[in-house]
């Protein structure tokens, strides 16, 4: 059913996050000292960082040992190799390495690069700090999710969302990494085109929702780490899953080979 309307409210007084926090008791008080009540049907957008930061995936490179790989790749890239350690660590496999850009496969089968690793956002650069993506994003989704219901009754759905860029496109944009209560596509069945044909498309419905979310959200200093979208269409799904999205990937018989001569 399309609705004609959809409204997107990025919501105020989240703050930084300590690791350890209750997102969920933190996004209800929020709602709640904003005089703005959760309901079901909403569809909450997190950021990616602020998951990460309360279930403590936090990095200083003081305490990273870079492999010799590590350190080919920093030569090749003209980055930290400590963070370049990073990098590996996270991936399944190194795809390309593009000027400073390493394209990678990480654990969970997202493409990106440098395996979802960010130094924004975390505190000053010279402190070291770098964020990694949760490890589980679709339970991190979830947990956000029952939170939310046992504090407010509201049957919402739950989208942690980070930046991706393509190698088709220039720039990045925002994509779900993890979701719960929100079938991954919506394909309606016996739809019609304008001439009265049958037509079957298949949408990507969380991606289109992370990437709005994601101009709210802003990417350096607007601190607006959760968006709330209400009146949107999407199919409620209680087994979603962000692994169900992904197209299979042929993965590298070895990965970007980082010898000086290659």
């Amino acid at each position: 059913m399309t609705t004609w309307d959809m409204t997107f409210r990025a919501l105020p007084g989240i703050g930084l996050i300590q690791r350890g926090a209750d997102l969920a008791a933190v996004i209800a008080g929020a709602a709640e000292a904003d005089r703005f009540t959760l309901a079901s049907g909403d569809v909450i957008v997190v950021a990616q960082k602020i998951v990460s930061k309360a279930e403590g995936r936090v990095v200083n490179l003081a305490d990273v040992v870079p492999t010799q790989r590590a350190l080919r790749l920093g030569e090749r890239t003209g980055r930290d190799p400590r963070l370049c350690q990073l990098y590996l660590d996270e991936s399944a496999a190194i795809i390309d390495v593009n000027g400073r850009h390493v394209v990678t496969v990480d654990r969970r089968g997202l493409h990106g690069t440098g395996a979802g690793v960010d130094m924004s956002n975390i505190g000053p650069r010279a402190d070291g700090w770098a964020v990694l993506l949760p490890e589980e994003p679709d339970q991190s989704a979830r947990t956000i999710r029952d939170g939310i219901r046992e504090r407010t009754g509201a049957t919402v759905a739950v989208i942690v969302s980070d930046s991706f860029g393509s190698p088709f496109r220039e720039g990045a944009i925002g994509a779900a990494i993890g979701i719960a209560g929100i079938r991954h596509l919506e394909e309606p069945d016996d739809d019609k085109d304008l001439f009265d044909n049958a037509s079957k498309p298949v949408m990507n419905r969380v991606d289109e929702i992370a990437a709005a979310a994601s101009i709210l959200m802003g990417q350096t200093a607007a601190g607006r780490p959760v968006i709330i979208g209400r009146g949107l269409p999407y199919t409620c799904d209680e087994h979603s899953s962000l692994t169900k999205l992904l197209a299979p990937t042929t993965m590298p018989d070895t990965d970007y080979d980082l010898r000086a001569d290659a």
